[in-house]
């Protein structure tokens, strides 16, 4: 389990949605999307523009928000499901 049991009892009082937006999107989802428009920029930058043109563009920070926002909401949602599974499993057992 990626928390400590007690670390997870806190995180799951606070809810799925506020785990989805911290955990998911802000931790797992911002990273992913930086790195993809990193790339991005080597494969898709139009020829000729620069790498300021590229980040200050309006379809780049679409895409950004977008990439972190989906990626980030499945993989917290990934993650919040096998956290309680696990939790879940541990409560079990220390209650036989």
């Amino acid at each position: 389990m990626g928390y400590s049991l007690q670390d997870w009892v806190a995180k799951r009082e606070k809810g799925l949605v506020r785990f989805l937006l911290i955990d998911g999107v802000l931790f797992t989802g911002g990273p992913f999307a930086v790195i993809l428009q990193l790339v991005g920029y080597f494969l898709f930058a139009e020829e000729g523009q620069t790498f300021g043109q590229y980040f200050t563009s309006t379809r780049t920070w679409v895409t950004f928000f977008f990439h972190g926002t989906l990626f980030g909401g499945i993989m917290g949602f990934v993650k919040w499901r096998r956290y309680e599974k696990a939790y879940l499993a541990a409560v079990g057992q220390n209650a036989e």
